[in-house]
């Protein structure tokens, strides 16, 4: 069964992709950044280079999506370990009333597993790698390292933003795999086709940016045009308003004009001696006599 030419073909796909996943040649980005060798793995994984092995993979993740859907995962997790330690405790305690060993404690090994730390090592600089692959892939969809990148990733987000008020999450994570393994292969498929819209696409909003970019300086040159002429209209408004005399000016100027023409008025002069004494008064003082000295 073995040698059969779809197994043997499977396991070559397996291995190709394998290979993808640990190969130490890596792409490097546009800042001559090197990029990890996920970068190779995801991009073989979701074009389907290795059909049979990303078929795997897919049938795989729709079958946990739907397992963590509709099945209790978690508690026939537990189920499982109950069983598993009550069978253990069952065997162990079963043989204690005949005098025999327990089965268990028959088959104990003399040293426990353990993980050896170089394997520790491996797994922590694997998920390393798979850690700066997403971290690195942001960036460079952030910074439109490929335009076609990141407006796939805009429309992505902004659909989802609108998707996950009306489907649950595991319908929208269901949604977004299906996506992930079957948009590249179309993709591939009809590349050639793609191309051409985009680049029609491409051409179109260009073209529609030129025009607005047109229009956008021919209506600045218009207003600062008229700008220039109303600034020259009030220049020429208020010259002519300063060549003319205000009113308040022309009445100060002929009142001064009028009082300088008018005859002057003639004043008696104002007496330099006292007061002259009214005569009533002088003959009174007179005709008193002087008073008698005792």
């Amino acid at each position: 069964a073995g040698s059969h030419p779809t197994i043997q073909n499977a396991k070559a796909d397996v291995s190709g992709l394998s290979n993808s996943a640990s190969s130490q040649d890596s792409d490097t980005a546009d800042s001559d950044q090197p990029l990890t060798h996920y970068h190779s793995f995801f991009y073989d994984l979701f074009t389907w280079k290795f059909p049979r092995a990303t078929a795997f993979f897919f049938s795989s993740a729709i079958f946990l999506i739907f397992a963590f859907r509709f099945v209790n995962v978690l508690r026939y997790v537990f189920k499982a370990t109950y069983l598993l330690f009550f069978g253990v405790a069952f065997l162990e305690i079963a043989a204690k009333p005949f005098g025999v060993r327990g089965f268990i404690s028959s088959v104990r090994p003399k040293r426990y597993y353990t993980i050896p730390r170089d394997s520790l090592d491996r797994l922590f600089g694997e998920l390393h790698d798979l850690l700066n692959f997403f971290v690195l892939e942001f960036q460079r969809v952030l910074f439109v390292e490929n335009i076609f990148a990141t407006v796939v990733a805009f429309f992505a987000s902004f659909i989802g933003y609108f998707l996950i008020k009306y489907i649950p999450f595991w319908a929208l994570l269901l949604l977004t795999t299906i996506t992930a393994f079957t948009a590249p292969l179309i993709y591939l498929q009809n590349q050639e086709v793609i191309d051409e819209q985009i680049q029609w696409a491409n051409e179109y909003a260009n073209a529609q940016l030129a025009n607005g970019r047109q229009m956008a300086e021919k209506y600045i040159d218009d207003a600062s045009m008229r700008a220039r002429a109303t600034a020259t209209e009030l220049t020429q408004k208020v010259q002519s308003y300063a060549g003319k005399k205000s009113p308040t000016t022309e009445k100060s100027q002929a009142s001064s004009l009028s009082e300088n023409n008018s005859p002057a008025h003639e004043f008696p002069d104002a007496p330099k001696s006292d007061i002259p004494a009214v005569d009533g008064e002088s003959d009174v003082k007179a005709a008193a006599p002087e008073p008698i000295l005792a």
